[in-house]
């Protein structure tokens, strides 16, 4: 991502949710019943969007493959974190076993 500015990135990351976001409105199908002049819009801003999109896709895929990759190393981090707290919870005397034949359950 060195040559990925983050105003390319902010950018890229836009038209992809309007690129979306106008395929959803098209895909319904019943908004050009009610509102002609949007669902005209959302044809427009779908062919502008992917008109800047599909030449950045390489920023786009740089771009979900370090969301992606922050994203493990988080969800490791937690893990460890958690497990650690949960080893840090159990004291040696809460595990030791009883000696006695009456707390034994003899």
């Amino acid at each position: 991502m060195r040559n990925h500015t983050r105003t390319r990135q902010a950018l890229t990351v836009i038209s992809t949710l309007t690129a979306l976001t106008s395929a959803t409105t098209i895909a319904t199908g019943v908004g050009f019943m009610w509102a002609p002049w949007a669902y005209s819009l959302a044809w427009l801003l779908l062919i502008s969007s992917l008109a800047y999109v599909i030449p950045q896709i390489d920023t786009l895929i740089a771009l979900a493959t370090t969301i992606a990759r922050r994203t493990v190393h988080a969800a490791r981090h937690a893990h460890d974190w958690l497990a650690a707290l949960a080893d840090r919870r159990q004291s040696p005397a809460r595990v030791a076993r009883s000696t006695t034949h009456m707390e034994a359950g003899r």
